[in-house]
């Protein structure tokens, strides 16, 4: 049995664990960085909602981070689900669905515009999870990204 909580600060030192994974997953070098350290300002400077999913002897299993972000076309705020990640040894259990289900919650606290976020384009089985919530790949428009 799995749980989805709200990420308070006293949470970060599991949480930072799971980010650390999903980082090295990503191929992301952290070696001159504080995972946990910007986690937490994330959190202190109230820039980010976390979510982590528990099970039932209390390993943190999955996480996401949401950034708040408003939509000028729509004249209404949305929401960047930036970071998603499921540990190997829960996979295929409903935790990554139980995390997309809790970023619509939000979204429909909050009266959010929509929901957005990317993800690798050899990311198979996260575009089908996506696709099966209803997110749709954008058409319409390109992103850039400039590396400053």
């Amino acid at each position: 049995m799995f749980e989805v909580y709200k990420a308070a600060t006293d949470d970060l030192d599991k949480v930072s664990g799971l980010f650390k994974e999903y980082l090295t997953f990503y191929q992301v070098d952290y070696t001159d960085k504080n995972p946990e350290q910007f986690l937490q300002d994330r959190l202190k400077k109230n820039e980010s909602t976390i979510y982590y999913v528990a099970d039932e002897e209390g390993r943190y299993v999955g996480f996401m981070q949401l950034y708040p972000l408003f939509c000028s076309l729509e004249m209404q705020n949305t929401w960047l689900l930036y970071d998603l990640f499921v540990a190997e040894s829960a996979r295929c259990q409903g935790v990554a669905q139980m995390l997309l289900d809790q970023a619509d919650a939000l979204a429909k606290e909050t009266n959010a515009s929509f929901l957005m976020l990317s993800t690798a384009v050899d990311n198979l089985k996260a575009q089908q999870l996506y696709e099966k919530n209803d997110y749709q790949r954008d058409t319409e428009f390109f992103n850039y990204v400039k590396h400053v």
